[in-house]
């Protein structure tokens, strides 16, 4: 489902599934331990009414809301470059969760999701979904950080996975294209010098 289009060949696309249990995708970040890049805090349990561990999730696991330490937090990932993606399991989905991605300018809630509904629940697997945001364009290059956010208990979320790909920079592309030039034109120079020589 497209959320957002920016500037010419640029684009953010969301999509999500059903989660899993266990959830079986790698993670970069799947806080179990202090995370430096990570501004808020992780846990361990789930408390009633206030926070939930994902379903699918094991060991720990981010949340904020009114609550929790912190209504927000910052995931930073400026160290990153190029982003392709980013997949995170979001836990009891609930319509004022709300998901910034930074440098980008795009976000968006529970309720914009494609959950119906957005209410929270705990189990479902509808309700706890494997959500994936897909950069093109420039947007690989603008991508800063993830900011959660609740007005209530709570946004949840775990194993976030970031996807970096080896397309080079514009700038290496450029010069990439001027390697080749040089490289066909040295041929073509070599093949004259060869040819007058056996004449």
């Amino acid at each position: 489902m497209m959320l957002c289009a920016v500037p010419a060949f640029s684009a953010v696309t969301v999509s999500s599934v059903d989660g899993a249990s266990p959830y079986g995708v790698p993670a970069t970040f799947q806080f179990d331990a202090a995370t430096p890049q990570y501004s808020g805090t992780i846990y361990n349990n789930s408390v009633a009414s206030v926070r939930a561990q994902p379903a699918g999730s094991t060991g720990g696991y981010a949340a904020v809301g009114p609550a929790n330490a912190q209504s927000s937090a910052i995931l930073d990932l400026t160290s990153f470059g190029a982003i392709d993606s980013i997949t995170f399991l979001w836990g009891s989905i609930d319509t004022y969760n709300y998901l910034d991605v930074l440098g980008t300018g795009l976000s968006f809630s529970g309720g914009s999701s494609g959950v119906s509904p957005a209410n929270g629940n705990q189990t479902a697997p509808n309700s706890n979904r494997l959500v994936t945001l897909t950069f093109t364009g420039a947007d690989r290059f603008n991508v800063t950080g993830l900011k959660f956010r609740s007005t209530g208990n709570a946004f949840e979320f775990d194993n976030v996975n970031i996807k970096t790909g080896a397309v080079p920079e514009p700038a290496s592309w450029a010069m990439m294209v001027g390697g080749f030039g040089m490289a066909g034109g040295a041929l073509r120079s070599r093949r004259r010098r060869q040819a007058t020589s056996f004449a």
